[in-house]
């Protein structure tokens, strides 16, 4: 009886082991095709007023403090940023260090007070090329119920308004206040010159919120023109929790493309202390029926960062990623599941795959950053 319950304990092993096996290495089908849709991706986002609001972001965006002192030193210490091919990931941090310092406790309080001061309720902003900031004018045209603010074509080097005054107007961001006393929502509309085409449209609404944490939605599209087939649909959730030593954010979005058959769910949490950073990130990118995804784990522990990153496609391990490093240098090393290894087609889609998962973070920052500063106002 025991050799037998052994026997069986020996192939019920066997069968598990198999199963947890069952689904074999596997590359994407044209390594090449799948670097160019990831790269699609980001020409959604070309259109001038976009460009625009991106930089300027900032500006609009009445900043918070940060929850704590540690955020400035983990940005400035970030190994990440000094390679090129881990900048993307170094992109998620820095965005979520923005979101850590709008996501507030006392955003709710703040909100239902007032989302616009009074004296700015339909008030339309301009840059002010003297003291290179936005200010309030007489021109009319903005909302009733909120604010408007004039996009320019950007100065590439400064990452401002190109002068010289008046500058050259590309289009214009509409604050709504939609909300009630319950919850806050602001509606945003990005649009050209004199109101269309319009290239963004979404809405943020404080959904929950505590002493330690605050939770915000999102849903709206995106656009490059009216006529573009091009057009991005994105939904999701933002939350940060913690305290005077710790912050945590956590994002998860959905977007799709449908003109490109593009459906991406990105998924991400940064955790920042005194002195550490942690990354923990889950993009899935679906196109044409072939499902790639990218799972990792990165930490950083003052100068010093290491991690992994996996690649899989329809559920088969495609490639492995180590990464440790200093703020000096490097070592990333990446690794395929099969026999034959990596191509250089297969480097470059998952070098592309990196980029999309940190461009999407990126442009989500960017856009929601003036709608967040308003509820944290």
């Amino acid at each position: 009886m025991r050799l037998l319950l052994g026997g069986g304990m020996a192939l019920a092993l066997l069968a598990a082991a198999c199963s947890d096996n069952s689904v074999a290495p596997k590359s994407p089908a044209n390594p090449q095709a799948t670097a160019a849709e990831l790269a699609a991706l980001g020409t959604v986002f070309n259109a001038a007023p976009l460009q625009s609001l991106s930089s300027v972001s900032g500006s609009i965006t009445p900043s918070a403090p940060a929850p704590l002192a540690a955020l400035a030193l983990a940005g400035s210490t970030n190994p990440l940023d000094h390679s090129t091919r881990l900048q993307p990931y170094a992109r998620r941090i820095d965005a979520a260090r923005v979101f850590a310092r709008l996501l507030k406790p006392e955003m709710s309080v703040n909100a239902v007070a007032a989302l616009f001061p009074p004296a700015f309720v339909g008030k339309t902003f301009e840059w002010d090329f003297t003291t290179l900031q936005y200010d309030t004018t007489a021109r009319t045209g903005a909302p009733g119920n909120g604010v408007r603010f004039i996009l320019y074509a950007i100065d590439p080097l400064t990452l401002q308004p190109a002068g010289p005054a008046p500058g050259t107007e590309v289009g214009y961001i509409d604050l709504k206040d939609e909300g009630s006393a319950s919850q806050p929502k602001v509606h945003v509309i990005v649009a050209g010159v004199g109101g269309t085409p319009v290239y963004v449209d979404y809405t943020v609404t404080l959904t929950s919120q505590s002493a330690s944490s605050v939770k915000i939605t999102t849903a709206g599209y995106i656009t490059n023109a009216a006529g573009s087939p091009d057009s991005l649909r994105f939904s999701g959730a933002i939350s940060a929790s913690g305290s005077t030593t710790s912050v945590s954010v956590t994002e998860d979005v959905s977007f799709d493309v449908n003109s490109h058959e593009i459906h991406v769910r990105n998924w991400q949490r940064v955790t920042l202390t005194q002195t550490t950073l942690s990354l923990r990130i889950s993009f899935r990118f679906e196109h044409a029926g072939e499902v790639i995804t990218l799972d990792g784990a990165l930490d950083v522990n003052g100068s010093d960062v290491s991690g992994t990153v996996t690649s899989k496609v329809d559920g088969g391990l495609y490639a492995t990623c180590s990464v440790t490093g200093t703020s000096n240098s490097f070592t990333l090393t990446c690794q395929g599941a099969d026999a034959d290894g990596l191509s250089a087609d297969d480097n470059a889609a998952l070098d592309a795959l990196g980029s999309a998962a940190g461009g999407v973070t990126s442009i989500f920052e960017g856009i929601l950053g003036p709608a967040i500063g308003v509820l944290g106002a």
